[in-house]
């Protein structure tokens, strides 16, 4: 089979793809745009109100604070059960440590929200039995953040631990024995070997992971829905808020428009990560 022909088959193989994405995501987008330039008043007032810097603000804050912790777990966890993957306790614990993430979503957040209640949850519960005084989990902004934040991290963290598990796995033991004899302590293999080996998979998973959190709507609107008082509102909330509630197509299609430079960037940088 000659290069012309693979090309072709590519190409035709591509049809149903390219179709899709024309109809779920170009024409959804253009016509978002077309409905937005029909009443600019309305879609600038909405761009400049304080309601939609909250939200901005707070996409940034879960962004920028999930997932370095999510990512530094994945590490660990991940370094864990490739160092002790012989023991039982490395076994016992690759068995389990994917439940959050094969949990349905909407069954987990709900659970998770009655946990955070404040007389009745179940952590409220152990602080108390430990004479500690109670929190107010979904009654103080700062605290709600923190639980969008928790229960975000302990869904997702499974998933991108298995993907750096299974890179690291890629890592030849030779390696590692070479720097053993060398005299190379535990971190310093670490830093040496192993980190220079999975950089660009550990890239690409904090773009990806970048990409679909800045979408995250079920942490925000089943764990706090978007409480106290609309304060913990994030841009898809918002929108959400704005079309589904008030009714108000422009406003909330103003506000899932303004996000899409920054996925353009990441996904930009994504594919120049993919080409090396």
């Amino acid at each position: 089979m000659d290069r012309r022909t693979l090309i072709n088959f590519g190409l035709i193989s591509s049809i149903p793809l390219l179709f899709c994405f024309c109809v779920f995501i170009v024409y959804p987008i253009i016509n978002c745009i077309t409905l937005l330039s029909s009443d600019p008043e309305v879609t600038w007032g909405m761009l400049k109100s304080p309601a939609y810097w909250r939200a901005f603000k707070n996409l940034l804050i879960f962004l920028y604070s999930a997932i370095p912790i999510k990512f530094a777990g994945a590490l660990l966890i991940s370094g864990f059960l490739i160092y002790y993957r012989n023991s039982i306790m490395s076994k016992i614990a690759g068995a389990f440590y994917l439940l959050p993430w094969a949990l349905p979503t909407v069954p987990a957040a709900l659970a998770f929200r009655w946990s955070l209640d404040y007389d009745y949850g179940l952590f409220n519960k152990i602080l108390t039995d430990l004479g500690l005084p109670k929190i107010p989990w979904l009654l103080s902004y700062h605290y709600a953040m923190l639980s969008i934040v928790i229960f975000h991290v302990w869904k997702w963290m499974p998933m991108w631990t298995l993907l750096l598990y299974a890179g690291r796995q890629s890592i030849p033991e030779e390696l590692y024995e070479a720097a053993m004899i060398d005299g190379a302590s535990m971190l310093r293999r670490f830093f040496h070997v192993t980190l220079p080996l999975i950089l660009k998979l550990y890239l690409i998973c904090i773009l990806l992971s970048l990409i679909w959190s800045m979408g995250e709507f079920e942490a925000i609107w089943l764990v706090t829905m978007a409480g106290p008082a609309g304060s913990t509102h994030t841009i898809t909330t918002l929108g959400f808020q704005q079309v589904f509630q008030y009714a108000n197509m422009i406003k909330g299609a103003s506000v899932y428009i303004s996000v899409l430079p920054m996925v353009f960037v990441l996904m930009l940088f994504l594919m120049l990560l993919f080409r090396r």
